[in-house]
């Protein structure tokens, strides 16, 4: 009994540890506009590089420390990807 109960709360407990955008990444489609993007992730971003609007970088930081980056090009999301630090 004490296992099943140890086991239960270490899954709970890793559970927990998603990241702070785990619901919104899910949402996230390649080919989403920059507004469809902040509308979902929110206006805690930095653009960390910018030709001109429609090719461009978003950067989002969850609390974990986790860098997300959103790639635009020709307006459109191209790719995204994680880092960590």
């Amino acid at each position: 009994m004490k296992k099943l109960l140890l086991t239960l709360i270490m899954a709970a407990a890793l559970t927990a540890c998603g990241t702070a955008y785990n619901n919104q990444l899910k949402q996230v489609q390649l080919g989403m506009t920059p507004e469809q993007i902040v509308n979902l992730m929110g206006e805690k971003y930095n653009v960390v590089s910018q030709q001109d609007y429609n090719n461009q970088t978003l950067e989002y930081v969850d609390r974990y420390k986790n860098h997300w980056f959103f790639q635009f090009v020709d307006g459109r999301l191209y790719k995204w990807h994680k880092e960590t630090e």
